[in-house]
């Protein structure tokens, strides 16, 4: 279990954690990163083995899903040659399709094993209030299939939601204690989460064969499921699994998925920003022009964007193939308080090919809107 990365940390070499997630890996809730469940353990991870120079980065992005994991692979974990990947987004899987989170993850897995066969990866299983309500009890579909998925490969998993609800049941917390919004932990949330991680790490760094409590037998509950190998099978040895189904990940239609720059478009009055979009992204293309307009040309058979949501946020119109235009607001609620970077699939399934793709600044906005900007940092194709 872990093995590459436990030699690393017992061999006191540098060691390339990347944390892949939505909103609860960035450290939406806490001011200080440091506080959110990465952070901590970071910290602890410094703290525990100082012989190991471990090199962390943080590519949580607030909204966003295992689709657009796979899609940004290249740019937020490739590139950083990993020794070891975590893996967050069952939230935000929540309302997705079983067999598309399940090929999302897969083209993570196979992006990450064709760059760094010899990465270790442990998926995280978060939670939420809507989630915990909804399933009454019952492993939320999302969690099941990243846990399935995980399985599937041998790779370890860790149920810090199933914690989270086992320690509010038990200690008679209520959400708003640890899950203020009912989404994004708090201090005391992300320390429940981290805690679940830590127990975990430890074990897996000592050697020790983490399969879970076997004492406390099968539940029909979210604490059925903590952490293991195997999608929960216990009783089952890792060694066993054979080794070919590790890295024996096949093609799917994420697999080859990409982020090309939005600077590649043609541009009719849009511009080229040579600064990080939010401050944290690549450059980008902008306008606040009510009809100005870019066109770009693809080979594929699928299609988005990866823009800025804020609080001068106007409405983008797109047009696919000179079909009609429809409207993507660059504003919503959450702009009045922060701005961010969002994904967003225009179309799926087209007929593979060249495709034309327009896009034009809208001559409304939004009400509360301060602007009529319009920003895009990549296509998604």
């Amino acid at each position: 279990m872990l093995g590459h990365f436990r030699r690393c940390v017992e061999e006191g070499q540098a060691a390339r954690i990347v944390y892949l997630g939505g909103s609860i890996t960035e450290g939406q809730g806490v001011d200080d990163k440091r506080l959110c469940w990465q952070g901590l353990l970071q910290g602890e991870l410094e703290r525990s083995y100082p012989r190991c120079l471990f090199q962390a980065r943080n590519a949580g992005i607030g909204g966003t899903d295992s689709r657009f994991g796979a899609f940004r692979m290249e740019r937020d974990v490739l590139e950083a040659r990993p020794d070891l990947l975590f893996v967050e987004f069952a939230v935000n899987d929540y309302t997705r399709p079983a067999e598309e989170i399940r090929e999302s993850l897969e083209a993570i897995l196979y992006k990450l094993w064709r760059k760094v066969p010899e990465c270790d990866v442990v998926f995280v299983l978060t939670v939420t209030g809507k989630m915990m309500e909804e399933s009454a009890g019952r492993e939320p579909e999302s969690v099941q299939v990243h846990r399935q998925v995980a399985g599937q490969f041998g790779l370890p998993w860790v149920n810090v939601g199933s914690r989270l609800w086992e320690k509010m049941q038990t200690q008679g917390l209520a959400l708003q204690d640890a899950l203020p919004d009912g989404v994004h932990p708090n201090r005391a949330g992300y320390r429940i989460y981290f805690e679940g991680v830590w127990e975990f790490l430890q074990k897996a760094l000592s050697g020790g064969e983490e399969k879970g409590d076997p004492a406390r037998g099968p539940k029909k509950d979210l604490g059925a499921y903590r952490e293991g190998y195997i999608g929960g099978h216990r009783e089952e040895d890792p060694a066993e699994v054979p080794g070919n189904c590790l890295r024996d990940v096949q093609e799917n239609r994420y697999t080859a998925c990409r982020m090309v720059p939005a600077s590649q478009a043609l541009l009719q009055g849009f511009v080229t920003e040579h600064i990080a979009m939010c401050g944290r992204f690549g450059s980008y293309v902008s306008s606040h022009r009510p009809g100005d307009s870019l066109e770009y040309i693809f080979q594929g058979d699928k299609i988005g964007l990866f823009y800025m949501i804020s609080c001068d946020g106007g409405i983008m119109e797109w047009s696919l193939d000179g079909g009609a235009y429809e409207a993507l607001p660059a504003w919503d609620t959450y702009a009045r308080t922060f701005d961010r970077g969002s994904a967003r699939m225009l179309a799926q399934d087209l007929e593979p090919g060249e495709h034309r793709l327009r896009i034009r600044v809208a001559r409304e906005r939004m009400e509360e809107s301060q602007g009529y900007f319009v920003r895009i940092g990549d296509f998604l194709i």
